[in-house]
């Protein structure tokens, strides 16, 4: 059995195909229902999910590499393995093993973990993720032979659109090319379709008009304002115009879901609380020095 493909690059078509030869056999093993070991690089087998919660750890943690031999999921011992191809440096001790690490895919990288920290903080909760189709498309590669998935190559392209100040009109026109162009990636056709990406990880903003003259916002009291209450300036380019365009409008980031999101993974509250609790214990120790030492 080739199992060279658990060091490839994830997302790729090696390991997308790896794992569906694992999934493939699994499911000839277990029920549905059943809770199996997970063989990513975080769990090593040592906890059980359900079959699509494996899946989804195995594409967002990485297939820990020193399992090769799926004894924990019934394969027998006495099967023939091929772990390392042929231009591969064969390990000559267990140190090697262990010290395998998976190549990083350089353009995935980041916002994968990102999207992996997210999944283990819902974990955590117990709540179910609300950005199911992002998960999915961030397994699997853009088209055949792509290093990047759909995500993290929508995310950029938002990127480059706000970076190079490219209006609304001419990136929606440039995604209704790429999308008839390559059909089998299924990206959106407009920048509307392109947003919601960011809404589902909580990374979207709210659009609030604001006076021309900084005065206010047109926000909760005075949404249906047309004028100022402090220097009478009209909300609007031209009040009179059948769609209303606002003077000027302020884009807000909420704070409060994104402190949520980055203190419900466990190990970031508590790294978060070990610096808290140090700083504390050097304050206290310069306030109140110790006996002999002041």
């Amino acid at each position: 059995m080739d199992r060279t493909w658990i060091r490839a690059t994830r997302f790729s078509d090696e390991f997308t195909t790896g794992v569906d030869q694992f999934m493939s056999f699994v499911r000839d093993r277990f029920s549905s229902n059943d809770a199996i070991r997970c063989p990513c690089r975080n769990c090593l087998n040592q906890s059980s999910w359900s079959l699509k919660d494996v899946h989804d750890h195995v594409y967002l943690h990485g297939w820990s590499t020193t399992y090769t031999r799926w004894v924990h999921h019934g394969e027998d011992f006495d099967v023939d393995i091929v772990e390392f191809g042929e231009d591969e440096n064969v390990p000559t001790y267990l140190g090697d093993v262990v010290d395998v690490e998976e190549p990083n895919n350089e353009d995935d990288h980041d916002l994968v973990e990102m999207i992996a920290d997210l999944y283990t903080a819902i974990q955590q909760d117990g709540e179910q993720p609300m950005f199911v189709k992002v998960l999915e498309d961030a397994k699997h590669a853009l088209c055949p032979g792509s290093v990047q998935s759909r995500f993290p190559f929508l995310v950029r392209l938002l990127h480059i659109k706000s970076y190079y100040r490219v209006s609304n009109i001419a990136f929606s026109a440039f995604l209704k090319l790429l999308s008839g162009s390559f059909p089998n990636c299924c990206l959106p056709d407009s920048y509307d379709k392109a947003k919601k990406y960011l809404k589902e990880l909580g990374l979207g903003y709210e659009l609030i008009d604001v006076c021309d003259n900084n005065c206010v916002l047109f926000h909760k009291g005075l949404e249906k304002h047309d004028i100022c209450p402090k220097c009478k300036e009209s909300r609007w380019v031209d009040g009179d115009a059948a769609k209303r365009i606002p003077k000027k409008i302020l884009r807000y980031f909420p704070l409060i879901p994104r402190l949520k999101r980055m203190f419900a993974n466990k190990a970031t509250s508590e790294e978060t609380r070990w610096h808290k609790d140090k700083r504390v214990a050097v304050e206290n120790e310069m306030t109140h020095p110790a006996d002999g030492l002041a």
